[in-house]
């Protein structure tokens, strides 16, 4: 065989390197107010060869501009940084593909919060002090389009949904506790009219609908209309 010039007797060609095409990254973007744990979310996901966070945000609404950037698959942040102003940033964020995992302080009694971040289009929903393990799987099944809920919040969840504690209380079904205008009212919040749908179908006026609404909510000892129309459609299901 030909030699090729200048190439000693002792020496190899060398071969063309193989080259792996490169890993598919999990892009994740941290929202989290405290820097500690952002930290140490931070060292625990970069730990992992298929992780990578792309960016840091302490507000959810720097979080919805940020993914208007390179891709970003799965959005973590903290429980407390959402609240009834921020739903329609969080139903945003979940429109544009990214999946949001809510790290949840779990002491707190479950309410309707809980209830409205999911039905915004979460589907990732984790104690904020999860094992390292549980957070970067729950990651990655986000990142499949998967769901994510930690048995603890399940557990929240089905508490609340089948109303065990609420029923205690309360005794018997929500609508028996209100005038028959009261129950008019309420039926069609939970339909999901607004005030002035309402005032339309029962030939009320928006202000005449807003108090009959006020005293239902004050009766049943709620605070928003998701948590009413939860209450509602409770009693009128099978298990009720």
């Amino acid at each position: 065989m030909a030699r090729a010039p200048g190439l000693r007797d002792t020496e190899l060609p060398l071969r063309p390197r193989t080259t792996r095409p490169p890993r598919t990254l999990v892009r994740v973007l941290l929202c989290e107010d405290q820097e500690v744990f952002r930290l140490g979310l931070r060292v625990v996901l970069e730990a992992q060869p298929d992780i990578a966070v792309v960016a840091e945000t302490s507000q959810l609404q720097e979080a919805v501009e940020v993914t208007d950037g390179p891709g970003t698959q799965v959005v973590v942040v903290r429980q407390g940084l959402l609240g009834g102003s921020s739903l329609p940033l969080l139903r945003d964020l979940c429109q544009r593909g990214a999946g949001v995992l809510v790290l949840a302080e779990m002491g707190d009694r479950p309410d309707s919060g809980m209830m409205e971040v999911l039905q915004a289009g979460v589907r990732g929903f984790l104690p904020r002090r999860a094992a390292a393990c549980r957070l970067v799987e729950a990651v990655r099944a986000l990142a499949r389009k998967e769901t994510a809920l930690d048995s603890a919040v399940a557990s929240q969840l089905v508490r609340y949904l089948t109303g065990d504690a609420a029923q205690a209380d309360c005794g018997g079904r929500a609508l028996d506790r209100l005038t028959e205008r009261q129950r008019d009212v309420a039926a069609l919040v939970a339909e999901g009219l607004s005030n002035e749908e309402i005032a339309s179908r029962l030939f009320l006026s928006p202000a005449t609908v807003k108090s009959h609404l006020t005293a239902v909510m004050r009766r049943l000892d709620v605070r928003t209309r998701t948590q009413l129309a939860i209450l509602l459609n409770r009693d009128h299901s099978p298990a009720a």
